[in-house]
């Protein structure tokens, strides 16, 4: 456990390193849009603990998730898309205790207005097998509604190679 705690420790530092690689926008939104990323996988994540409430709480009630690694599924509305974080997606199944990150390098924002798109790769690590549990990605569109940002589309899926 302890070996893992390291592993996430060094990842956490070597994004403060690298940068933000491809951000186009207002600083202001750019770290908005990166918070979405943070809470996504703060959400999936067994620690503290898994919420599929604070999931949903980046999503537009009309937003729409496109599953490209099955089929490419599409779920409509926030209640679907609840639905496949619950029933579908890997990282909120109960025998998975993972733990969710993304590489800065694997990261990037775009702000245009009231619209903008939000790219990442998910490392989720698996806390008892020490491993990586899974690589997905998640390609976003955001709008701001009342002074927020929200998920209205997101494309997800796997990604082949590290």
């Amino acid at each position: 456990m302890k070996s893992l705690f390291l592993m996430l420790g060094l990842m956490l530092v070597m994004p403060a390193l690298a940068g933000s690689q491809g951000d186009r926008g207002p600083p202001a939104d750019i770290l908005a849009l990166r918070n979405i990323e943070i809470t996504f996988h703060t959400a999936g994540s067994v620690l503290p603990e898994k919420s599929l409430d604070l999931m949903m709480s980046i999503y537009a009630d009309d937003a729409v998730l496109t599953d490209t690694a099955h089929d490419n599924n599409v779920y409509r509305g926030k209640a679907e898309v609840r639905r496949y974080w619950a029933d579908v997606s890997g990282p909120f199944r109960p025998e998975h205790r993972w733990i969710g990150y993304t590489p800065a390098m694997r990261m990037h924002a775009e702000v245009d207005g009231d619209k903008a798109t939000l790219y990442f790769e998910c490392l989720w690590m698996d806390v008892d097998k020490e491993a990586i549990g899974a690589h997905s990605f998640s390609d976003m569109k955001l709008v701001r509604l009342h002074g927020h940002w929200l998920v209205k589309d997101i494309r997800v899926g796997k990604v082949d190679k590290l």
